[in-house]
């Protein structure tokens, strides 16, 4: 069936995105020319397709030129912080699959932009500078990497390792990018589906249901853990077909979860937070009338939009026999029948945004908050440490996300790399350290707002300097402000920081000081013993303790 399925997807090429794309510094005509053609038009199409936009915008995203550096098309996806990377490969014969030199290639064109080195590649790319690189400065960026080849074979071994290898560097500690390979079969698969995965249908008990009756529909309810493990199991991440992300493995959410579900499970409807479900259409069978008690419904086209972690981790401890008979958990199915136009986008948009309750919220209940509150009251300034509280402006005071960033980069090079990696884990019990180190009867308002004075100072230090640099360095200032940080607090005495009769200023001074010659420092090293992306990197507590040692050391 390869033949046919090579002329499938080159047909479903023409129809879409080959029309728009830019051949016009291509110097090859007949054979060459359409072969080239199809190369770009596969990239673009895979670009469509995972990055649900549309066959213009598609065509617009090709790079491929000469001295592409591997890279065929990208796209910056700025709302959902994802970038898009692909490379192509057209074969009309169907055989084969990617070759070592290819997957080198691709993947150091990938470190390349990583790396911020805009040199290594041409013009098509670097007119998306604007476009990409913000999204390199944003920690939450996720950088999805696809190597495409129309061969019926699979991706080696070898090959597979090295991208293995190389996501494990860019991976450590926090999920930043992933790898796909795409072979005929897999491309000749989207042309059967309007979205990369394919539909999944359910069948679904929904207890103590409810219904939400105006346009869009919308129906909620409880479902055993068993069964949202087994809709994970049967269908994978087909279930996941339009989520901003699929199951990220190991992380520390993850790890929460399985925590509850070992530790205690009746309890882990109260804990979590649910699925959102959107759906084609959701339809309630007769059989229990309008009995709220339990009601059966059949969902169609479902996605699970909000809630991956939870359905991936159900899967994960049901598949290593864990046992799921206590849990449930709320689910939303939200019908797109009659929705509006972009409503999925928004709602998926939306659910991955909105109301985040983490540790912030607990650290209100803490007595120590209040009391760092009226010391600032008695010096005529503000702190806000409860959710929704204005922040006041920096001359006026300051709230606790500033206090604790400040407090633990004054503290150690552990806790600045937390406070980079996920600030809420300093926040998550406020009976015990990291918060206690930070937080307790001997912080004073002094100390708090000292380590803020360094912190701003920094950052303002930071900026200035980021106006006159570029690629790598650029990111390195950016991604490492906490380090930097964390460096200026160890070049200056701050074992009297919270004494109100120490001379502080005369400590600003020394530290201002101290920067460029740490800067200078701190580029040096990482460029010498710390390739690969920054980001990465400064999240990673071992690297930036070698990082720093590394520094004062020298």
């Amino acid at each position: 069936m390869g033949r046919l399925h090579v002329t499938q997807i080159e047909r479903r090429l023409d129809d879409t995105v080959n029309k728009h794309i830019d051949m016009s510094d291509v110097p090859f005509t007949g054979d060459q020319l359409r072969a080239s053609s199809l190369s770009r038009g596969l990239a673009a199409f895979i670009v469509m397709k995972v990055a649900n936009v549309d066959p213009l915008t598609a065509a617009n995203s090709v790079t491929d030129e000469g001295g592409d550096n591997g890279i065929d098309a990208v796209i910056a996806l700025a709302l959902e912080r994802r970038i898009v990377m692909v490379q192509a490969k057209w074969a009309s014969d169907s055989r084969g699959s990617a070759e070592k030199a290819d997957i080198l290639k691709f993947r150091k064109g990938v470190d390349d932009f990583v790396s911020g080195d805009w040199s290594k590649f041409g013009p098509k790319f670097n007119a998306k500078k604007s476009e990409l690189e913000p999204l390199l400065y944003d920690p939450s960026l996720r950088i999805e990497m696809i190597f495409c080849h129309l061969g019926t074979g699979v991706l080696s071994a070898e090959s597979a390792l090295l991208m293995d290898e190389y996501l494990d560097d860019m991976n450590n500690p926090t999920e930043i990018g992933s790898f796909l390979y795409l072979n005929q079969g897999q491309v000749h698969r989207m042309l059967v589906d309007d979205v990369v995965k394919t539909k999944v249908n359910l069948d679904v008990e929904l207890s103590d249901w409810g219904t939400l009756e105006q346009e869009p529909i919308a129906f909620y309810g409880h479902v055993s853990g068993e069964t949202i493990a087994g809709w994970y199991i049967e269908n994978g991440s087909s279930l996941l077909s339009q989520n901003v992300r699929v199951l990220i493995p190991d992380s520390e959410v993850n790890d929460g979860l399985v925590a509850t579900l070992t530790d205690t499970p009746g309890k882990f409807w109260y804990f979590n937070n649910g699925l959102t479900v959107l759906c084609d259409r959701i339809s309630k069978a007769p059989l229990g009338g309008a009995d709220r008690r339990l009601g059966r419904f059949t969902v169609e086209g479902a996605s699970i939009v909000n809630g991956a972690q939870t359905a991936g981790s159900l899967a994960r401890f049901s598949a290593a026999a864990g046992d799921l008979a206590e849990v449930r958990v709320l689910v939303r199915f939200i019908s797109l029948e009659n929705s509006p136009a972009d409503f999925a986008k928004d709602v998926t948009r939306a659910t991955n945004t909105q109301n985040r309750i983490g540790g912030r919220e607990f650290v209100a209940l803490d007595p120590e908050q209040a009391r760092l509150r009226d010391e600032f009251a008695v010096a005529g300034m503000t702190y806000a440490f409860r959710t929704g509280e204005e922040a006041p402006s920096p001359s006026d005071g300051c709230d606790v996300v500033e206090a604790t960033v400040g407090l633990a980069c004054l503290h150690s090079a552990q806790l600045a790399t937390q406070a980079k990696r996920e600030i809420s884990r300093l926040w998550d019990d406020i009976s015990r350290a990291p918060y206690r180190t930070l937080f307790n009867p001997s912080t004073n308002y002094v100390r708090v707002w000292r380590s803020i004075q360094v912190l701003r100072m920094t950052e303002d230090l930071l900026r200035r300097a980021r106006e006159k640099l570029d690629g790598r360095e650029k990111l390195i200032a950016t991604h490492g402000n906490r380090v930097v940080l964390h460096l200026l607090f160890r070049r200056c005495d701050t074992s009297s920081i919270g004494d109100p009769d120490h001379d502080w200023e005369s400590e600003l001074e020394k530290i201002k000081g101290e920067f460029e010659g740490i800067l200078e420092k701190v580029f040096a090293i990482v460029e010498g013993e710390f390739p690969g992306y920054p980001a990465s990197l400064f999240k990673n507590a071992s690297k930036v303790q070698s990082l720093v040692y590394r520094v004062l050391e020298s």
